[in-house]
Formats: structure tokens, sequence, C-alpha cells
């Protein structure tokens, strides 16, 4: 890892830094071993083969300009993680996000760490890439984690039943959105989507005890269960 050359930065952060991966970094590095850890796997649908540096470095050779993917940096120059947009969309103006961060990053930033890699990479996609939306999903087991991207913008659009299955395992899947109307009310009122470390660990601590995710499966297991139960038994 030390025989790595340095990687270039591509989005300079305030915890974290986004930068260029290469082929050498794909094949020399620990990026494959992310992939490998069921701890980071399990809300994935990676994990159910064994990922190599050999398999690593094939996907980045086949990275096209559907896709960009920018492997995550802590201060430290310490590699924590992979964030990428895929499915561009020109003529939609539309693409996906992803992110997967390993257990590098300092304990004490560590959620912002993410946080904020999110914030760099959907500031770009709008305003560099020119995206209108940036969709994602996720396991309904990162509702905390949906709760904290809604700080920067992320909505939840609605919650998918047995959307996920990964071996035995099924569960339902949130799909959450970004708007760019969204996100220039947002910078219109901070300056910037990100603006500090600081200010956003205070508006983490001041929401909704509820969050709208707890409201909408309720909803879902409730409301809407007991609708279309008196619909289907007409």
């Amino acid at each position: 890892m030390n025989d790595i050359k340095k990687l270039d930065i591509f989005i300079s952060g305030e915890l974290v830094d986004l930068c260029i991966p290469t082929a050498q970094f794909a094949y020399e590095s620990n990026w494959y071993t992310w992939f490998n850890d069921p701890g980071l796997t399990r809300y994935l649908e990676q994990g159910i083969y064994p990922n190599t540096c050999k398999l690593q470095k094939e996907y980045f050779e086949s990275l096209d300009n559907k896709r960009l993917t920018l492997i995550i940096q802590n201060k430290k120059s310490v590699p924590i993680g992979v964030i990428s947009l895929s499915a561009i969309n020109f003529q939609k103006r539309t693409c996906d996000i992803a992110l997967v961060v390993s257990e590098d990053g300092e304990k004490r930033t560590k959620p912002f760490e993410s946080l904020e890699s999110m914030a760099l990479m959907s500031a770009h996609a709008f305003e560099k890439v020119g995206m209108n939306y940036i969709y994602a999903g996720q396991h309904i087991a990162l509702k905390g984690w949906q709760n904290r991207l809604e700080l920067i913008g992320y909505k939840l659009d609605g919650v998918h039943s047995n959307r996920f299955i990964k071996g035995n395992h099924t569960a339902d899947n949130m799909y959450i959105s970004f708007s760019k109307e969204d996100y220039d009310f947002i910078c219109s009122e901070r300056g910037k989507l990100w603006d500090s470390f600081s200010s956003m660990r205070a508006r983490l601590k001041c929401l909704p005890k509820v969050s709208y995710c707890e409201e909408l499966v309720e909803f879902q297991k409730v409301v809407r269960f007991n609708y279309y139960k008196s619909i289907f038994s007409l």
C-alpha cells in the first residue's frame, strides 16, 4: 500500500477528499477487500461471490462515461471508501448515487465523513454534470442513515415491500431522491450544501425524534394494508 502512488484529489472537502482512482490503486490497494467484508456488504448486492484485486482492476478498466467513481480519503490520505454516480442520463438529466465506506474512518467524525462525501458528490452532479435529479435505493435497516441524508436534501420517495433479496434474506427497500430545486434552496439558505462539520453536527441534534420513514412504514403497515384489504374483499 505504501508503494502506491498518491491519488490525485478531484473534489476537496473539509473532512474528506474525493480522489481519482488509478489502475495501480485498483490492483494493489485494499479497495477490493471492502466488498468481501460481510459487515459492509450485508445490505449490498455484493458479497455473494469473493472479490479479488484482479476483478477490481477489471471493474476500474470497464468504467465508461455513464459512471463516475471516486475514492474517498480522509485528511490523513487514508482511503476509507468509494462513491459513484451511475446510470448517468444526460437527456433526462438523472443519475443514481451509491457509496461504500469502510471501518477506517476517524471515530469522532465517521458518520459525517460519509455525509460530506454524499454532499460533495451530489453538488458535483448538479453543478458540473448537469443533473436535475439524483436517485438511490437502500435497505430499510439504514433508515437512520436516510434520516441523516435528509440534512443534505435527500427525500424519501417510498418504501417497497420485500424488494431487497439476498440469499435467504428479504427486506423492504427505501427509495430516495434529491432534486436540483431542493439543492438550490438549501444552498441559498447555507451558502453551499456542506457548510461545515460543526453546523452539520448541530443540525443532526435537531432532527425530529420520529422520522418520516418511520411514519411512512407505520402508515403502510396499518392504513395501506387495511385499505387494500377492503378493496380486495369487494
